[in-house]
């Protein structure tokens, strides 16, 4: 055998050596890469879901917020609306502690209506006096105008006789004003 028949044989071996760890090589890459393969697409599919429940979180936050501020306008709202009415219930307790303060100057006044009344009294008896006797004046008075009426009643049929003559001298005046197209504007 020849050297170079040896270094054949060996370069040979070698090669084939090589090709064997190579193929070794290559089948267990193949096997990471398919263990790593199968741990990312693991990896994508859990960032996918997580994905859709921060979604899904996110949306419904959303919606709860919404109801939140409608509910803190409503509050806002029934908030100034109290603030309102607590304004006029202070300004309303403020008049009528006012009109307390002048109610003490009414019972005064009171107390002085009272002893004023009191004094009215003798006067209001002495013009109790003074209409009994206007009564009697007026039932004067009463029968002087039932006279008068009486007296009316004897003039009407006279008053009436010159109503009916005063008619009948005005009859030429109206054959006067029938006359001329004007006379309705004639007083």
């Amino acid at each position: 055998m020849n050297p170079s028949d040896l270094d054949a044989a060996a370069v040979a071996r070698a090669l084939d050596d090589f090709f064997k760890a190579m193929d070794l090589r290559t089948e267990r890459n193949v096997r990471v890469a398919k263990r790593v393969t199968a741990m990312l697409r693991v990896g994508v599919l859990s960032l996918a879901l997580l994905g859709l429940l921060m979604a899904g979180m996110i949306w419904a936050f959303t919606d709860r917020v919404r109801v939140m501020i409608d509910v803190l306008s409503t509050m806002r709202t029934e908030f100034s609306e109290m603030a309102d009415n607590m304004s006029k219930m202070r300004r309303i307790l403020g008049d009528l502690e006012q009109d307390m303060v002048s109610f003490s100057v009414v019972t005064k006044e009171m107390h002085v209506m009272r002893s004023t009344v009191a004094a009215m009294r003798g006067e209001v008896q002495e013009i109790a006096g003074r209409m009994a006797t206007m009564s009697g004046d007026v039932t004067l008075v009463t029968g002087n105008v039932a006279n008068m009426n009486q007296s009316f009643r004897l003039l009407s049929p006279s008053v009436s006789g010159i109503g009916v003559k005063v008619d009948r001298g005005a009859g030429p005046m109206k054959s006067f004003y029938n006359l001329f197209p004007f006379s309705g504007m004639l007083p």
